[in-house]
């Protein structure tokens, strides 16, 4: 687990042989292969004015402060994108978080709401002061994928690795075809 920035040259120089990444990724010398579709929903604290709601629009979270991740995830910038107002103005008091558990815990805290994707919100994430509640349709996601240096001589370790990740059952999954 790193940052997208990160990987790209430990890619390159072989300190590593594959990455999962999101989508839009596009670095010369690098391979991808789709694997799955993510999608997104958001959290808000127990007792939030939201938590009896059944589905929530993107653009009704431009007026709640929505914690995200530090600068440099990309999962910030997916979320931003995803939610219109949101833009630059997310976090005017500086409440971003280092990790998706951080997050989650700023909002059983009580510190605003957030996007999470799906496979942050499995049951053994659960947290009783945070209320979960799906996007309306259609649902923000994100594309999840493969990725490992063209030059690399084992497309089987490749597949190997893209077999375990498409074997793992989640319902949240959409599994893109190859």
């Amino acid at each position: 687990e790193n940052f997208t920035g990160n990987l790209v040259p430990m890619l390159r120089d072989g300190e590593i042989d594959v990455a999962l990444i999101a989508l839009p990724f596009s670095v010369p010398g690098v391979r991808t292969r789709a694997l799955y579709e993510e999608p997104f929903s958001v959290v808000v604290p127990e007792g939030h004015e939201w938590a009896r709601k059944k589905r929530v629009r993107p653009d009704e979270l431009a007026g709640e402060s929505l914690l995200v991740l530090h600068a440099g995830h990309c999962f910030r910038e997916q979320v931003l994108e995803a939610c219109p107002g949101q833009g630059n103005t997310a976090n005017p008091e500086g409440r971003s978080g280092s990790s998706l558990e951080t997050i989650r815990n700023m909002v059983a805290s009580g510190l605003g709401v957030s996007v999470l994707p799906d496979t942050a919100l499995q049951a053994r994430y659960a947290n009783k002061l945070v209320k979960v509640i799906p996007f309306t349709e259609p649902v923000p996601s994100r594309q999840v994928a493969i990725a490992w240096r063209a030059s690399f001589s084992r497309p089987q370790a490749v597949e190997a690795v893209a077999r375990a990740v498409l074997d793992v059952k989640l319902d949240c999954l959409r599994k893109v075809a190859a």
